[in-house]
């Protein structure tokens, strides 16, 4: 769109959005005026030069880990243009469009057909850890374990099933449900991945941390457990306290199967962060990272 009035580049942030029954992602640039603008793309960036503005923004780069956009990067040129460049994990289709008004926004709205391609033919087990009698931690100031993974799982099967992914939850209330049980689960539905969610307790309130225990006996289970562990730790900015075999996950044979403590509950600030619902959707957002990372080749 052509826009001849210097203009101010006052806000960039990008989102996850559903369009007709499908997801994409979309960077939205905000302005005090339309602009105008060159564009450039290859497989692993697009880049926009915007011409005549000003990078009126107090940051320059900004990370996403959506599944597709990586981060982007908003740069002031000498010669008064910005520059905004998003980087992307792979090659896909996408459209610049503009919604006049104060402020002014311009969309680069990208397609996510290729996570769908990903995810539609898995069969994925979610298990929230514990239940019923078996409360699992607790934290200092009494939350509980079995509410927590049953808040997490749910989360992660919403946002699994967007993409088309086949997901069964071992539990789907207050129960307890023995662990032959779940993973009889897994095996009867011939399912592809074994999803245990958790939370570390320890008798030292200052352990803290994310921690991710995998299969030994299935190939696959052990990278999948170290993407997982990178994409929760990077969605919930947390540091990664250690990737171990859980022997307990032999009973899956051959499924790649994991359990995801993404905090530690008795530790008082992280038992503060399960109070806050977002947290959970940047869980279920890491999982589905690491799975995006195992299957796609």
């Amino acid at each position: 769109m052509a826009g001849q009035r210097f203009t101010q580049i006052t806000n960039f942030w990008s989102d996850v959005f559903e369009k007709d029954g499908r997801q994409f992602s979309r960077v939205t640039i905000e302005s005090t005026y339309p602009f105008s603008y060159q564009l450039n793309s290859s497989a692993a960036n697009v880049k926009m030069l915007i011409r005549k503005a000003l990078a009126n923004i107090d940051y320059l780069r900004t990370e996403v880990y959506d599944g597709l956009i990586n981060e982007f990067i908003v740069e002031q040129t000498e010669a008064k243009n910005v520059t905004a460049e998003i980087f992307l994990d792979c090659e896909t289709p996408f459209t610049v469009d503009f919604s006049e008004g104060i402020p002014a926004r311009t969309f680069i709205v990208f397609d996510r057909t290729r996570l769908y391609d990903i995810f539609s033919p898995l069969k994925i087990i979610i298990d929230p850890g514990h239940g019923g009698d078996d409360k699992g931690g607790t934290g200092p100031v009494d939350l509980l374990e079995k509410n927590v993974t049953l808040a997490m799982a749910g989360q992660t099967k919403i946002h699994l099933d967007k993409y088309g992914a086949q997901t069964l939850l071992t539990r789907k209330n207050d129960q307890n449900i023995p662990l032959r049980e779940r993973f009889n689960l897994a095996l009867s539905s011939k399912a592809d991945l074994f999803i245990s969610l958790h939370t570390n307790y320890d008798k030292n309130p200052e352990v803290k941390g994310l921690s991710v225990g995998y299969n030994p006996a299935a190939a696959g289970s052990e990278k999948l457990a170290g993407l997982i562990a990178k994409e929760v730790a990077r969605k919930i900015k947390c540091d990664i306290r250690e990737i171990k075999k859980d022997s307990r996950l032999t009973a899956l044979k051959k499924i790649s199967g994991v359990v995801v403590e993404p905090v530690t509950i008795s530790n008082y600030v992280e038992e503060g962060l399960l109070r806050n619902p977002h947290l959970y959707e940047k869980v279920a957002f890491g999982i589905f990272n690491g799975i995006k990372g195992l299957f796609d080749g």
